[in-house]
């Protein structure tokens, strides 16, 4: 019996987080050397799914890398891969050195190729390596192996992102290892209130293994004891360098009436960095039992010299709405540096990252529910204005993707700022619902598609991938609200001159605009259109108003190199441009940070990360 012929229950026996493609008969119909291919929708969204769940996608097929390259691109998917090897080289070498370069277990990966001798040759170089042939793809989102987490915002995708181009350009460098990792500006923030981010916390404790010194499995219920434990300290660091932000990557609970580390896990994704070194030293090097393989070793003659511990601001513990962060290089004494809210979706929170200043910030996030709540939508903060009736309450607490500070925004709520920057993407994008009895508007989802159309509802539940949005809610939805469609122009138009009419006196209003370039994309068609009719209203209506002025992303963002995966979605160099532009255009208080490193207020970590080296004790010859 071959691989292929096997149940799937004993081919896939461990979670996946990546999943490598063969494209001839495989992800396509048909053999691209030998004409057309047949590349379906359906296989496209498969794709786009598993990004969306965390689980990242790369290619391992024997052809004309450009040829292949061209085919996925027209079909709106090259940007969806990582770590792609195509070439006529055997594959079994080439998906080792993939899966090393991903910085993976071969058990938590899935190959999937429609010749049996491949998948054999693959597994004798990788014997852990998972394998199985195409029929597993029409219920491969069913399998519990391939469950992921919700990852909307494709974060563990561009984080492989940011791994591919380090290792290209560690490749082609003529430096030492050691003096690369120098040059690429390693910062390292130990933050203490990790009860703030228990969640994300609890999956890197509890998953990753290759770099879990303790390899200790609590439950959720555990778990949350630990971090509120009185006789432990714990904290987590987030990481970043000059190729990007890596997010929050390590965890660590000391006992502190015995010295010694009770958890002591990391991320695979900051491998070879030198970070669980650097912080076991900055700890006090503690007493550590390690338990099990572990992909790195503490004790070494290196001194890991190039990681920088991120600037503590003393700035104090506020927070901006909406559970935003505020955060200022400006004195303590400084009563009245220009202050400065930030409201809207990925694109204002990934030019934050190169700002500095007296800033609060109100994005758009993942809520409990799984579901993403978007921000700043001109409707939303227009119901801002009041608040909600009981009727309306009892509505929003139904539904997964907003909650009550949807309609509390702190532009309209707490209006205690100098200038409002605010992205107008959400209204170039999402669909507009009302709720027949309470009035209540909702904006969600694209505005292209009508969630009360039961025809639409396969596709949403696969591309909202959240446990809440399933046929019965989307039923439920269906009875109680009215589709609107996207806002039209005269409306968002009335919607800015009421906005500007109700920020703070003398305060400035800036509005973000969206791209115009014709990017490819069979899920947006002529997305570019809808930008371009939008811009042009908004142009009119900020030309009548004296306090407000446009950040225009069409001088910076205007070839297809400039875009990830689709025309809201910029390359990262194209966010720094974009704070510089925001400086330009009247919040010159605004100062840019070329290399991107965010300030977050952290004095109670530093308490804690000095105590640590007051009382943990290190380990003696004999340990």
């Amino acid at each position: 019996m071959t691989v292929s012929d096997a149940r799937l229950g004993d081919v896939l026996s461990s979670p996946v987080k990546l999943v490598i493609w063969d494209l001839d008969d495989t992800l396509w119909a048909g053999t691209l050397s030998e004409g057309p291919v047949e590349l379906t929708e359906s296989r496209c969204e498969l794709i786009r799914s598993l990004n969306r769940r965390g689980i990242v996608n790369s290619i391992c097929s024997k052809n004309d890398d450009v040829h292949a390259r061209r085919r996925l691109e027209e079909a709106g998917l090259w940007d969806e891969f990582v770590f792609a090897r195509i070439d006529w080289t055997p594959k079994g070498p080439r998906i080792s050195s993939l899966i090393e370069d991903a910085q993976l277990r071969a058990e938590n990966v899935l190959f999937v190729d429609d010749l049996p001798s491949n998948l054999a040759e693959a597994r004798y170089f990788s014997p852990e390596l998972q394998v199985a042939g195409p029929e597993i793809l029409d219920t491969l989102l069913d399998l519990p192996q391939l469950t992921g987490k919700d990852d909307a915002a494709r974060s563990r995708l561009q984080q492989y992102r940011l791994l591919e181009q380090k290792l290209s350009d560690q490749r082609t460098s003529t430096l030492s290892n050691e003096s690369f990792l120098r040059s690429c500006d390693i910062q390292v923030e130990i933050c203490g209130e990790s009860v703030d981010e228990e969640e994300r916390l609890f999956e890197l404790a509890m998953r990753t293994n290759q770099l879990n010194f303790t390899k200790r499995r609590l439950d959720r219920a555990e778990f949350a004891q630990l971090l509120c434990d009185p006789g432990r300290t714990t904290g987590y660091v987030r990481v970043r360098d000059r190729y990007g932000d890596y997010g929050i990557c390590g965890f660590f609970a000391v006992d502190d009436a015995h010295g010694e580390l009770s958890d002591f896990a990391f991320s695979c994704r900051i491998m070879n960095m030198g970070i669980e070194q650097w912080l076991y030293a900055r700890l006090g090097r503690p007493h550590l039992d390690v338990v099990g393989e572990v992909a790195s070793e503490l004790d070494g003659a290196v001194d890991v010299d190039w990681i920088a511990e991120s600037v503590w601001t003393p700035f104090g513990d506020e927070v901006g709405a909406v559970g935003g962060a505020r955060h200022s290089s400006a004195s303590p004494e400084d009563a009245r540096a220009e202050r400065i809210l930030m409201v809207g979706g990925c694109d204002l929170q990934a030019t934050a990252d190169f700002l500095s200043g007296d800033i609060a910030t109100e994005f758009a996030r993942t809520l409990s529910t799984g579901a993403h709540m978007f921000v700043g939508h001109t409707e939303t903060l227009r119901l801002s204005a009041s608040p909600l009736t009981d009727d309306q309450r009892e509505v929003v607490a139904r539904l997964p993707m907003v909650d009550e500070s949807t309609y509390r925004s702190a532009a309209i709520v707490d209006p205690e700022y100098d200038a409002l920057i605010l992205s107008v993407l959400t209204d170039y994008t999402q669909c507009l619902y009302r709720h027949r009895a309470t009035g209540l508007i909702v904006a969600w989802d694209q505005f292209t598609r009508d969630a009360t159309d039961e025809h639409e509802w396969l596709a949403l539940i696969q591309r909202v991938a959240s446990p809440s949005v399933d046929e019965a809610f989307l039923a439920t939805f269906a009875e109680e609200f009215e589709f609107l469609g996207g806002i039209a122009p005269e409306r968002f138009q009335e919607n800015i001159r009421w906005l500007s009419e109700a920020i703070p006196p003398q305060s400035h209003l800036v509005l973000l605009n969206g791209a115009e370039f014709p990017f490819t994309n069979p899920n947006e068609p002529d997305r570019h259109l809808r930008h371009s009719t939008m811009n042009a209203a908004l142009e009119e209506v900020v030309a009548e108003l004296p306090n407000a002025s446009i950040c225009d992303v069409r001088t910076f963002v205007n070839q297809r190199d400039d875009f990830t995966y689709n025309i809201r979605h910029y390359q990262r160099q194209n966010y720094l441009r974009m704070a510089e532009e925001l400086r330009t255009v009247g919040v010159a208080a605004l100062e840019v940070r070329p290399e991107s490193r965010r300030i977050r207020v952290t004095r109670r970590a530093r308490w804690l990360v000095g105590r640590a080296h007051v009382r943990v004790r290190s380990p003696t010859k004999s340990e």
